[in-house]
């Protein structure tokens, strides 16, 4: 184990312990693009301990934050946080949230860790080392067809699409409703990226094209290690650009892209 993957670890594991003290004292500090996609002062929090433990121990390495943003450096290495992922389900007591951190090289993903601190699991992996929950090597499903696969869909900001945009997302949801075992949808695509790593589902998609990347980073090299594919819908890897990223377990792969991509 690297000293940048059990430093991250240590990260997840002290902004933990302080969203699971702050309960009693959360408050929504203001709501961001719409009302219900709100900002806590645990968010703030949790984010800005982690910043500044990073800025200690690697000075010239960039950050990208949910809450605070992009701290340039002169650095290639890029920490992508986001130091609680479920602000709405945790602002309402639900201890469905998780704390997400990873470490890019350019498009290169090189370190993930999250932590679902409620129910005391945490996934991390590394480059080419593989992908553990709580020090036990994980793998994903041996599943190999789409008709008894689970997928994961992810649809972030979907009352946003164009006409044309919405025609997609609804054609590609009734394909996927016909031809897949079943779809999940709770808007926490860690934790998707965790379970597919685990064998619990088989593929994840992101059916709005909205989603962003401090939402996954961690949860793509995690999932990877674990022996996933990862994907636009043109087949390809596109690093930090995530919008419409596949991840299965390899097996259902193409199949699950000609579906997406027919006609």
């Amino acid at each position: 184990m690297s000293e940048e993957l059990k430093f991250a670890i240590e990260l997840a594991k002290e902004a933990g312990e302080i969203l699971m003290n702050g309960f009693d004292r959360v408050r929504v500090e203001k709501t961001k693009a719409d009302k219900r996609d709100i900002l806590t002062n645990m968010d703030l929090e949790a984010e800005k301990i982690i910043i500044e433990k990073i800025k200690q121990k690697y000075p010239s390495h960039q950050i990208d934050g949910e809450e605070y943003g992009r701290i340039k450096g002169d650095s290639d290495y890029l920490w992508i946080l986001d130091a609680l992922c479920g602000t709405k389900y945790y602002a309402k007591g639900i201890k469905l949230f998780n704390v997400s951190i990873a470490l890019w090289k350019g498009d290169e993903p090189i370190i993930g860790v999250i932590y679902l601190l409620t129910i005391g699991d945490l996934y991390w992996a590394e480059k080419d080392k593989g992908a553990f929950c709580n020090n036990k090597r994980i793998r994903v499903s041996d599943i190999d067809n789409l008709k008894e696969a689970i997928i994961y869909l992810d649809m972030a900001s979907s009352d946003k699409l164009r006409v044309e945009e919405h025609k997609l997302f609804s054609k590609r949801l009734e394909l996927i409703s016909k031809h897949a075992y079943r779809f999940r949808a709770l808007g926490l695509g860690g934790f998707a990226c965790c379970f597919i790593a685990q064998g619990g589902y088989e593929a994840y998609f992101d059916l709005s094209g909205k989603e962003e990347v401090l939402d996954v980073a961690a949860g793509i090299v995690i999932a990877k290690e674990a022996g996933a594919t990862i994907t636009g819908l043109d087949g390809k890897f596109h690093g930090q650009n995530v919008s419409h990223l596949i991840i299965t377990n390899g097996k259902i792969h193409n199949e699950f892209l000609k579906l997406l991509n027919s006609k």
